[in-house]
């Protein structure tokens, strides 16, 4: 048999501890909540990627990771025969002796045991099947090249999990690997096998490769028409999404033609994702430091956050099929760049051959899918604000929306809302606002309810010229009971005193005492507020 070298979609390795962690890249995509997202995330609609199947077609995965705790179902190690000490059935549970396929699981599935809960993957309640295609030739680092008899082992990677979907619930395929034809049309055999996969009902997320601007093309599976392929961004250790670049290393588009009636395939890569180094899951065989984290960076480790991505929106939406996941990708994803042709139809006009179609956005992606269910709930519509131009003192009202069970008032200065403050928990269909500065505001509601929010309401501005005089301050309200010791899952109600001339409490929650990581759960008329499922801890 033929033999290929294959190179692990890695661009470097980096042996430092954590720094542009997976708690800076998850909420970065709007997956994980953050103070600069919050609630407008995946999680804080309550979707954690829950018994989704993510197929990993890697190293091997070491599950006895304390992070991967309980998210093995099946495995198949193909680098070995079909025996009955090594069989094919997916009870074997493979191991990983070069950490790629670990670092990897951890981005899509990591769930935080070894770092109390600060770094985690995208859909950590995500399950894991683990597909071993090769054997690292240097245990305990992340190797950088291998050789392995290839496409071939990944076409029948491939092959077993089209066999093996229903029975463990496969709906996602994540390959950080490049092997066989460069700078391919997307014609040779891998490729088009990816596409039966695809055509099968299963998502395949491919990691671009780290050729850079100097890129010729794509190699398989990146180069399959059906792929979902992932560059990578450097997210600069921050949240804020603003300053996101391109990473040097990621590949450029587009892909070579493969002379088809559609023009739209060669349009690779789809997407980009925090790919700069990322810290993620160190196998046991490492001697890397970190309590079992490392920190590399690669189109590999943004594939793996896009796939958790996909875990999320099929467990929002089951019905989805590849190709709608990939048309929310692209139509939801935050444009970058300078268009390859403007003058195409959308989305295509977003298309550039660095960013793809932009920036993957896990929240609005969800969003989507949960349009496409049907059942999400209507918009509600904001009022305009009486005499919006005097002073900075008045009260925002909007409709109320069957269904809603709160609802989160967006403030900003800038009319796209790239950022914003988020007034979360609001149970009325009011708000009082007192005391702005001059400037410009713009105003937004969403619903909330059933585990998923609404569309923005119409935007509302307004211009305060005068400045605000907030009104004298009201005596100060007091609580029922200063303290109250509470089993975990218990729920209870605080309650505090009426004070004269009050329309509205502010009820704020804070697990730090000088409340610098405050929320408000409620605001509204109401003297009660009822608490359900809190975790141990001080609040």
């Amino acid at each position: 048999m033929d033999r290929y070298a294959i190179f692990l979609i890695l661009s470097l390795l980096l042996l430092l501890p954590p720094a542009s962690a997976l708690d800076t890249a998850v909420p970065a995509v709007r997956a994980r909540g953050s103070q600069t997202y919050s609630p407008l995330s995946v999680w804080d609609m309550g979707f954690t990627g829950r018994g989704v199947g993510v197929a990993i077609i890697d190293g091997g995965v070491d599950d006895e990771h304390p992070d991967l705790k309980g998210r093995f179902v099946a495995g198949v190690d193909l680098t070995v025969p079909d025996t009955p000490l090594t069989p094919r059935d997916g009870s074997l549970n493979p191991d990983d002796n070069g950490g790629h396929g670990t670092f990897c699981a951890g981005c899509i599935m990591g769930n935080g045991n070894s770092s109390d809960g600060r770094i985690m993957g995208v859909a950590p309640e995500a399950t894991l099947i683990d597909v071993k295609v090769y054997r690292a030739l240097e245990a305990g680092r992340l190797a950088e090249n291998i050789v392995m008899p290839a496409p071939d082992r990944l076409i029948e990677a491939l092959q077993w999990i089209v066999d093996h979907k229903g029975k463990f619930n496969i709906r996602v395929v994540s390959i950080s690997l490049s092997v066989g034809v460069p700078n391919s049309n997307g014609t040779d055999r891998l490729s088009q096998v990816v596409n039966e996969v695809v055509g099968a009902g299963i998502v395949v997320v491919v990691a671009s490769g780290n050729e850079g601007p100097d890129n010729r093309g794509f190699n398989p599976p990146a180069a399959a028409d059906g792929a979902i392929v992932v560059g990578a961004v450097d997210d600069k250790g921050t949240v804020l999404r603003e300053d996101d670049t391109i990473a040097d290393f990621s590949s450029r588009g587009p892909r070579a033609s493969d002379g088809d009636a559609d023009p739209f395939d060669e349009f690779k890569p789809d997407c980009v994702a925090p790919g700069v180094e990322i810290t993620s899951l160190a196998n046991s065989f490492s001697s890397l430091p970190a309590a079992g984290y490392s920190t590399a960076s690669g189109t590999s480790f943004a594939a793996p956050m896009v796939a958790g991505i996909v875990a999320l929106m099929i467990e929002a939406n089951p019905s989805l099929t590849p190709q709608q996941v990939k048309e929310i990708l692209h139509m939801t994803a935050e444009p970058r760049g300078t268009p390859y042709d403007p003058d195409l139809p959308y989305p295509h006009n977003k298309w550039n051959p660095e960013y793809g179609y932009g920036i993957v956005d896990a929240y609005e992606a969800v969003r989507m899918a949960l349009a496409l269910r049907g059942d999400s709930l209507p918009a509600p519509h904001l009022n305009e604000i009486p005499s919006p131009d005097d002073d900075g003192n008045f009260t925002l009202t909007w409709s109320s929306v069957p269904g809603a069970e709160s609802y989160v008032l967006l403030e900003s200065d800038d009319p796209t809302f790239s950022h914003y403050t988020a007034h979360d928990h609001l149970t009325e269909t009011f708000y009082p606002v007192v005391g702005l500065s001059p400037g410009s505001y713009y105003f937004g509601v969403v619903a909330r309810g059933g585990g998923t929010f609404s569309n923005m309401s119409n935007t509302v501005s307004v211009v305060v010229t005068g400045g605000g005089e907030p009104p004298p301050p009201l005596p100060t309200p007091r609580f029922e009971a200063r303290e109250l010791s509470v089993e975990e899952g218990e729920n209870y109600t605080v309650s505090w005193s009426p004070v004269e001339g009050a329309s509205t409490y502010i009820l704020q929650e804070a697990t730090a005492s000088d409340f610098s990581d405050s929320k408000d759960l409620y605001r509204g008329g109401k003297t009660t507020y009822h608490i359900t499922g809190r975790p141990p801890g001080d609040y």
